[in-house]
């Protein structure tokens, strides 16, 4: 797929992506702290079935199980050296599952470098880790690359600079919180400018991701797309996460995340989706709610 490709697409229709991998992924046993990219080489019946739950709910496109495979993280999780053959493996996947019904986003999240003072690590260690990871991801045959999660907005900018490199639509993602001020990332980079650079460097839809409920990601989403250029991405949380003994659960209900969701799309984003929490249930009642005759109005058809 083309950068002009995939704006046309937008033009058409929202895309409704994926929800949360991980998880699933732990519901079906990964362990705590066990890196999920694990899983594409030692339980690849166990990702193809995710992924193909979330094309069965409604999904355009899905995440590929990548998250953490660039080669840094890979390092970190007992993996090093194997970026090229985790993401090889991760596309396959998520192409079987889809089975021509859903585009296949290569997921690529933070690297787990840092900056000085909290790190030594600098701009073109972290370029050239993204550089590796979407160039295995595009060669497997992705048709998109989504850059996740970005808390710097530095290093999303080296990932936006690696990622535009292959010639696939780029779609990049900060995580932010709501502070007095306003929207910021953890390393005090401002929202709305931040969304402004990212699609200055070329990224062809900038977002929102994890870390918020829906509401507040509803007031984000209002907040940025007057002075957007390129498409909106968001997928917030499944709620506040709550510790049980059974484990981490989130406190939403699918109805009130998707009405949320339908609520961004009618205020302008153009791709939909979850985070951290939400199922397939979620993507299903976000599509029901989508495909409902009318559903966007005349201005977002």
């Amino acid at each position: 797929m083309t950068p002009d490709d995939f704006a046309a697409r937008l033009r058409d229709a929202p895309l409704l992506l994926d929800g949360g991998l991980g998880t699933l992924l732990m519901a079906a046993g990964l362990a705590k702290g066990s890196a999920p990219e694990r899983w594409n080489l030692e339980r690849p019946d166990v990702i193809r079935q995710v992924h193909r739950s979330y094309v069965e709910a409604g999904s355009d496109a899905i995440h590929t199980n990548t998250f953490g495979a660039s080669p840094p993280k890979l390092a970190a999780g007992g993996l090093a050296g194997r970026c090229g053959e985790i993401c090889a493996r991760a596309v396959a996947l998520a192409r079987e599952a889809a089975a021509g019904a859903a585009l296949v986003a290569g997921d690529l999240g933070p690297t787990g470098l840092l900056r000085p003072p909290l790190g030594t690590a600098s701009v073109e260690q972290m370029r050239a880790a993204y550089a590796e990871q979407a160039a295995a991801l595009a060669a497997a045959g992705a048709d998109l690359l989504s850059i996740e999660t970005q808390y710097d907005l530095q290093e999303a900018l080296a990932a936006v600079q690696a990622c535009k490199a292959t010639g696939l639509p780029v779609i990049a993602s900060l995580t932010c919180e709501l502070k007095k001020r306003g929207a910021f990332t953890i390393m005090g980079d401002p929202l709305g400018p931040s969304l402004g650079a990212l699609a200055q460097a070329g990224a062809d839809a900038v977002g929102l991701n994890c870390s918020v409920t829906s509401p507040v990601m509803l007031d984000m989403a209002r907040q940025a797309l007057p002075a957007l250029t390129v498409p909106l991405a968001v997928q917030p949380n499944a709620g506040q996460p709550r510790v049980t003994p059974e484990g981490v659960v989130y406190d939403a209900d699918s109805e009130a995340f998707a009405r949320d969701l339908l609520a961004m799309a009618r205020a302008g984003a153009r791709l939909l989706g979850g985070c951290c929490g939400t199922e397939p249930a979620f993507i299903r009642r976000i599509r029901e709610l989508l495909d409902a005759p009318g559903a966007l109005g005349s201005s977002h058809a």
